[in-house]
């Protein structure tokens, strides 16, 4: 079942829902969820441990603050000549 459907599918079994306390519940599960998962995930360490956005963010942000340890497009093409020679 893709996405749309799904979400088609939520959206009709709400539209039947005439309990006020559930539907009370529903939205706070949902809040719940946006607000545990709206960090969202943007990849995976090699071990499969995920990576969210604000750790890559935060890890980006460090990394630019070292600039010594960038390298040039140059340097890197040295560097693989030089690896390729050896």
């Amino acid at each position: 079942m893709t996405t749309d459907e799904l979400r088609q599918q939520c959206h009709d079994m709400i539209d039947r829902i005439e309990d006020e306390r559930f539907l009370n519940v529903l939205l706070d599960l949902m809040n719940s969820l946006e607000r545990n998962f709206g960090d969202p995930i943007i990849g995976y360490e090699a071990n499969g441990e995920a990576v969210r956005a604000s750790v890559a963010k935060a890890q980006f942000a460090e990394d630019l603050s070292k600039p010594e340890e960038f390298m040039t497009i140059e340097d890197f093409e040295r560097e693989m000549e030089n690896e390729a020679a050896a």
